[in-house]
């Protein structure tokens, strides 16, 4: 039986390196390529930002979402192998990898207390090992596992950060319509500022640059209506502004 796995990943950069968000792809893609099953996305989730806490540029974690009928177990040696060969020295890597089942409140409460509090590596372990979940250290300090398990809590939790990677989007260019964003890439729905569902024939300008983010579980890009140059009304992402930032 297939069932969605919550692969969290944290530290493996630094600044003049490749980011997380590239080596979380690269884990996706790796996982895939050894038939393991599909990839559903990868998730960026932004974590507290504070002086106590080392981090490379925003403190964002990522989360793949893999689709498999294997084990936890089956994939961690594939992760672990991946993440060994591209992790940057010095950087502190963590890797968790969580199954549905165990999610549970107390698990959910951590993710959302890690972008507001400041947490402890022997706190995330703690959690872990009460709930059965995997995490591992990979190298450094290994303070990675506290934002790796608080990236599998956000995504299992179903409403919170952007995909910065998922099928089709990085295809995706210029002007399309809601009906084919949906069409081509694995977007669910087109919904406005509001929550409101965009109508099929509604034209986006892409700006080049799709991010959904995760609402109730699923991938909804968020668009606001605005104008363009000519005073023409047009359609336009909501979520475009970090740009600059999100390649991690």
């Amino acid at each position: 039986m297939k069932k969605i796995f919550y692969i969290g990943i944290d530290d493996t950069d630094i600044l003049e390196g490749p980011g997380t968000g590239k080596i979380a792809r690269g884990v996706a893609s790796r996982l895939e390529e050894l038939g393991l099953g599909r990839h559903r996305g990868v998730i960026r989730h932004q974590l507290l930002v504070d002086p106590r806490i080392p981090y490379t540029s925003h403190n964002s974690a990522k989360c793949v979402l893999f689709e498999t009928s294997y084990s936890a177990e089956s994939l961690s040696q594939p992760c672990i192998d991946y993440l060994a060969e591209h992790f940057q020295p010095g950087s502190d890597p963590g890797l968790c990898i969580c199954e549905p089942e165990q999610f549970n409140q107390e698990l959910e409460d951590y993710g959302t207390s890690a972008q507001k509090e400041y947490l402890s590596k022997q706190q995330a372990y703690r959690l872990a090992q009460k709930l059965g979940v995997f995490l591992v250290e990979l190298g450094g300090t290994g303070d990675g596992v506290i934002g790796a398990l608080a990236a599998v809590s956000l995504s299992a939790g179903g409403n919170d950060g952007r995909y910065v990677h998922l099928r089709g989007i990085k295809e995706v260019n210029g002007l399309i319509t809601a009906g084919l964003v949906k069409e081509k890439t694995d977007t669910v729905c087109i919904i406005d500022d509001e929550g409101q569902v965009v109508p099929d024939s509604a034209l986006i300008d892409s700006l080049g640059w799709l991010r959904p983010s995760r609402i109730k579980g699923e991938p909804r890009l968020r668009v606001r209506l605005e104008k363009d140059g000519e005073g023409k009304e047009i359609w336009r992402p909501i979520e475009r502004k970090l740009r600059a930032h999100s390649g991690k």
